[in-house]
């Protein structure tokens, strides 16, 4: 499994740009993250990695495209606290209860179905600490422009499912909102609706 864009990786050593996902900015912006213990899982190229390193976070990489890790080590080079890992988030042996943040960033479309996108889900969960955090932002089925992508995402529930997952933990914010992109194998501006969440583990179960 490459997750479904090593067409574009193999195109491009930097295919989704190097700025963070706009709403770990808004969440590092207000507070600090220095020593936090973070998992960033389908870390793709490392544009989020890499910000939560050079503001003192410990991060944990974790990507299934081997040429999307080579390609963030050509871009970044050596970030301290960080530990890149090529794995597989349905398989990949992670720590209970450890991390301060898990970042989910454009995964969950490319799983096969809600069975697999509840795997990791599940994983994960159990991976955050008491009052941790996940930011999960994946596509919802509002309105998706896949037209000319040689690989499209496989997996595009509602926004209500994604809001049904963390049912038991403190929503602190969520939304839908709609982006454009445009990068290899899909050149031309293109709409996403996309599913954006930051949801607490509570700090006692």
């Amino acid at each position: 499994m490459d997750g479904g864009s090593d067409h574009a990786y193999a195109a491009s050593t930097c295919v989704w740009g190097t700025a963070p996902e706009p709403l770990l900015e808004e969440i590092a912006g207000g507070e600090s993250v220095d020593a936090w213990r973070v998992l960033d899982a389908g870390a793709g190229e490392g544009r989020n990695t890499a910000y939560l390193a050079r503001h003192g976070a410990t991060v944990d990489a974790i990507e299934v495209s081997r040429l999307a890790v080579e390609n963030a080590r050509t871009t970044w080079g050596e970030l301290p606290g960080v530990t890149w890992s090529v794995g597989d988030l349905r398989e990949v042996a992670l720590p209970a209860a450890h991390y301060d943040l898990v970042v989910l960033d454009s995964v969950l479309h490319w799983l096969a179905d809600a069975t697999d996108a509840d795997r990791v889900l599940d994983r994960l969960r159990a991976a955050t600490r008491p009052g941790g955090r996940h930011l999960m932002c994946a596509f919802d089925d509002r309105h998706q422009e896949l037209d000319g992508h040689p690989v499209p995402p496989r997996f595009i529930p509602a926004h209500a499912w994604y809001v049904s997952r963390y049912d038991g933990w403190h929503i602190e914010m969520v939304r839908t909102e709609e982006i454009v992109s445009a990068h290899p194998g899909a050149p031309h501006p293109h709409a996403h609706s996309v599913t954006k969440l930051v949801a607490r583990r509570p700090a006692l179960d």
